[in-house]
């Protein structure tokens, strides 16, 4: 992917969040495992990047998850943050609480693509 490319979906990715939508491409299960957040009620996943939206606020979720084509628009609210400053492994973004009717759907996908991963002692981007 060239430069222009990537500022060019950088941009449209900020567009996008300052409407309150989010658009989030889980690429393979090491990325999935460092997002998903098994600790938030129903199902969360974090999102590596600030988009503007704060502590409360609620998105229109656009979820890709890995190795399916598989995708979910849902509701979620931001249920966490890291510091808009990479601070050791954390870094910058959001948690986002999964919310709607297809929020036991996702939460069973991302435990069946994870397996026995889910109880890994491995860092996440939030733990």
């Amino acid at each position: 992917m060239t430069e222009e490319v990537k500022e060019k979906t950088k941009n449209y990715r900020k567009s996008l969040a300052q409407r309150g939508i989010i658009q989030f491409n889980i690429t393979d299960n090491k990325m999935l495992y460092a997002c998903y957040m098994p600790f938030v009620k129903g199902c969360g996943v974090f999102y590596p990047e600030l988009s503007g939206q704060e502590l409360g606020d609620e998105v229109f979720l656009l979820l890709k998850l890995p190795e399916t084509e598989e995708r979910f628009a849902t509701a979620a609210k931001v249920v966490w943050q890291n510091s808009p400053q990479k601070l050791g492994r954390r870094i910058p973004g959001l948690g986002l609480q999964i919310m709607g009717r297809d929020t036991d759907r996702i939460r069973e996908r991302i435990n069946e693509l994870l397996g026995k991963q889910v109880n890994s002692p491995m860092p996440t981007a939030t733990m």
